[in-house]
């Protein structure tokens, strides 16, 4: 890792820096960019791609290829839930009137976020959008408990190698000696750290929750969305992971660079850069086969809690917010602090129990 990180010129890590930095300042100060954010993060990872020199067929294969497994999902859930949600509201309705709304949001953000390991981060992040579209709810609060529930759905995620890439390649990279990694590795090692904010998730979405009074207005919808419409959204959302692509791609040398040779509490701060870097990419930069239990825990956190910080940082955050209509302004004002309060929380727990 150390040669690679000499071999990266200068000038390549100071170019890689500025548009590592549009990438973070823009979309929050430009207007346009948070209109066009799948353009324009296509329009950063092409310069990335292009500063670095990685373009190759490969690459365009892949950035090609990435985003139709995602996209396929977004288009079978979607017609799922546009042609048959009257009969699954009517389940999903009869859940939330037994209870309180405080108490059956806390729960469902509980439930996504334990089980976005086996059933994926895309269709946790579609369920949720779903169910937040006919809840009489307003924008902010609507706003609030999406934030909260993709850092529990992303968190959840690492617990197997099912639901998204990272997992799959700490496993893969942890297969051998010492490790030995299986098919549980991944929840034995860090359910213990991953449960705990899970919950604190879930009680702040409830707490947003408890403005809708002591029972929800929840209505099934009559009107049924155009394919055109659901194509549409699933353009984007290709868009959106194609463009992750290019920019892991593209922004990887300068990570070699800057953080593969840290170790420990300083590699869990600088995997904040997880939110405009894929993390599986960041992950596979990482892991080593020698690294030690406790570095392996302060990077998988570090990861998965920095993730949600702004909406281009995760594939829920991207899901979510495209159903919704959130824009990347209101997504950071929720989602910054609570990425900060969650590094917080982590930083002095992982300091006083590893």
């Amino acid at each position: 890792m150390e040669t690679i990180a000499t071999q990266t010129p200068l000038w390549m890590n100071l170019l890689l820096s500025v548009v590592a930095l549009c990438l973070l300042v823009m979309p929050l100060t430009v207007r346009w960019v948070e209109s066009h954010l799948e353009i324009f993060l296509l329009l950063i990872g092409a310069s990335a791609v292009t500063v670095s020199g990685n373009w190759s067929f490969e690459l365009i294969r892949k950035m090609l290829a990435a985003p139709v497994y995602v996209s396929f999902i977004v288009v079978v859930v979607s017609i799922i839930f546009n042609n048959y949600s009257r009969y699954i509201f009517r389940v999903l309705f009869a859940f939330f009137r037994t209870l309180e709304p405080r108490y059956s949001f806390a729960l469902l953000v509980l439930l996504l976020g334990m089980t976005s390991s086996l059933v994926s981060v895309t269709v946790s992040a579609l369920v949720l959008a779903e169910v937040l579209k006919v809840v009489n709810l307003g924008h902010d609060t609507t706003v609030k408990i999406t934030v909260f529930a993709c850092y529990a759905i992303g968190l959840g995620a690492v617990l197997t190698p099912l639901a998204e890439p990272m997992g799959l390649v700490i496993s893969n990279a942890l297969a051998g000696p010492p490790h030995h990694a299986d098919f549980f590795f991944l929840l034995r090692h860090f359910f213990m750290w991953i449960a705990p904010a899970v919950c604190a998730l879930a009680a702040a979405a409830g707490y947003c929750a408890r403005e809708a009074g002591t029972t929800l207005q929840m209505q099934i919808r009559e009107d049924k969305e155009t394919y055109s419409s659901i194509l549409r959204r699933t353009w984007h959302i290709y868009m959106f992971v194609a463009a992750l692509t290019l920019i892991s791609t593209g922004l990887r040398p300068l990570a070699q660079s800057t953080i593969t040779h840290l170790g420990g509490k300083i590699l869990f701060l600088a995997n904040a850069v997880s939110v405009i870097i894929d993390n599986a990419t960041l992950a596979a930069i990482e892991i080593l086969p020698t690294i030690s239990s406790t570095d392996l825990v302060y990077m998988v956190i570090g990861l998965a809690a920095f993730g949600s910080m702004l909406v281009q940082g995760n594939l829920p955050n991207i899901v979510a917010a495209e159903k919704l209509g959130i824009k990347s302004r209101e997504w950071a004002r929720i989602a910054v602090p609570t990425g900060l309060v969650l590094m917080g929380g982590y930083f002095i727990a992982l300091s006083v129990f590893l």
